[in-house]
């Protein structure tokens, strides 16, 4: 399962900026307001002014960063955004989903769509090919984002896409896959967890 820079197993973390389609509300995809030349003002005029609000955003270790988050309060549909400039509020670094959302990712020719709560070997038919997991048990645990030239590297747009595995709760036996080090999405000690 994947969660928010973590989704329902899945963290999905959308780097260097992933966008919401028009005719598809619940679709990202890197264009639009979430193009990467895109700005607070794009993102506005696409949610509206009333859906969109300026926050202090974790950023892990206990840190924050300044960003813009739309829709705050619907776990559901919230989307956080870090900018490269973050005073002019430009150029969006990182468009993250929190856990519990219903946005899917757009990746050209990945199948099935990339969405929270999609399994593991889900995400690796996606890809085409086996990609690399960072070990669990710290703040960056669970991060995928080398995906070994899979399709899941070059999504449309020039942005850099991410996930984030969570283990299947009640796994105890993880100090074999624990840690900042990286493992194959094939390897067996990580596909037992069912991320």
């Amino acid at each position: 399962m994947a969660h928010k820079t973590i989704l329902a197993g899945l963290t999905m973390a959308l780097v260097s900026g992933l966008a919401a389609a028009a005719q598809q509300p619940d679709l990202l995809a890197c264009r639009g307001p979430f193009s990467r030349s895109a700005n607070e003002a794009a993102v506005i005029a696409a949610f509206g002014a009333a859906n969109v609000t300026r926050a202090a955003i974790a950023v892990g270790e206990g840190m924050t960063e300044p960003g813009t988050i739309v829709f705050a309060k619907d776990q559901k549909r919230r989307i956080d955004i870090l900018w490269h400039d973050s005073a002019r509020r430009s150029r969006p670094a990182t468009i993250s989903v929190a856990p519990g959302s219903t946005w899917r990712i757009e990746v050209p020719d990945a199948e099935p769509p990339i969405r929270q709560g999609i399994s593991l070997a889900q995400v690796e038919a996606a890809n085409g090919r086996p990609f690399e997991i960072l070990g669990f048990g710290w703040d960056r645990g669970g991060h995928a984002g080398d995906w070994k030239g899979g399709r899941l590297a070059k999504p449309d747009g020039g942005c850099e896409f991410s996930l984030r595995f969570e283990p299947e709760p009640g796994f105890l036996a993880m100090d074999a896959i624990s840690g900042d080090r990286p493992f194959s999405s094939a390897d067996a000690r990580i596909r037992a967890v069912k991320p």
